[in-house]
C-alpha cells in the first residue's frame, strides 16, 4: 500500500515541525548522557560532592567558590598561591561578581597577617574554622580521593558551587591556570544553566 501525496505532504510538515521538538525533548532527557570523550578536569573531582559549612554568619549571596586552606605559618610559598587566586579572580572578567575567594584558616589569623592578606586582594573573605566544621570534611575528602588513587595527595585548594558543595579538589603547587580553566567551563555551564 503506497501513500498517496497528500499523505507524504502531511508527514513532511508535522516532521518539520516537531521533529525539532521531539529532539530537544530527547536530548534535555535523563536517559541522554552524551559527554565528549575530550572532557577533563583538570582538579579531582569530588564524587558525590560534599556539602561544607564555612560560616554561619558569613552570607556568600549564591557565588561560586573558590576555597584555599591556609598554610601555618602563611610564608613565601602560601603568600604566592593567594596572589595567584587573586590573578584567577581577576581573570574571570564579567563573571567576578559570581566567585568569591575564601581564605581559611584553622584559628582566626593574626592582624599582621590579615592586612597584609588584603593588601594583596581586598575582595578576598578571610574565615576562620575554630569550630571545626569544615576542616574534618575536607580532611575526609582528601582522605577519600588518596583511597581511590591508592597515594596520598595534600589538597589545599576547592572549588564549591553556590549550595557550598565541594566538586573540584586541587593538590599542593597546582597550576593556578588549571584552577581557572575548570572555573571558566563551571562558570560558562552555570550561566547556561541560569538562561535555559
Amino acid at each position: 500500500m503506497s501513500l498517496s501525496r497528500q499523505q507524504l505532504t502531511l508527514i513532511g510538515i508535522f516532521a518539520l515541525f516537531f521533529g525539532p521538538v521531539i529532539l530537544v525533548m530527547m536530548m534535555r532527557s535523563s536517559w541522554w548522557q552524551y559527554q565528549p570523550a575530550n572532557l577533563k578536569n583538570e582538579g579531582y573531582l569530588v564524587t558525590p560532592p560534599t556539602q561544607l559549612v564555612l560560616s554561619p554568619n558569613e552570607e556568600f549571596g549564591k557565588k561560586w567558590l573558590i576555597l584555599h586552606v591556609l598554610d601555618r605559618p602563611c610564608e613565601k610559598a602560601c603568600i604566592d598561591h593567594v596572589t595567584a587566586l587573586r590573578q584567577i579572580h581577576r581573570a574571570t572578567g564579567r563573571n567576578q561578581d559570581h566567585l568569591g575567594i575564601v581564605l581559611l584558616g584553622k584559628e582566626a589569623e593574626d592582624s599582621d597577617l590579615q592586612s597584609r592578606l588584603e593588601a594583596i586582594y581586598p575582595a578576598f573573605i578571610q574565615l576562620s574554622d575554630p569550630e571545626n566544621l569544615a576542616l574534618p570534611v575536607l580532611a575526609d575528602i582528601n582522605s577519600k580521593l588518596a583511597d581511590k588513587s591508592g597515594e596520598s595527595r595534600p589538597i589545599q585548594t576547592y572549588i564549591l558551587d553556590p549550595m557550598l558543595n565541594v566538586i573540584l579538589a586541587y593538590e599542593v603547587g597546582s597550576n593556578p591556570n588549571n584552577i581557572h580553566k575548570d572555573l571558566k567551563r563551571l562558570l560558562k555551564w552555570s550561566d547556561q544553566e541560569s538562561k535555559g
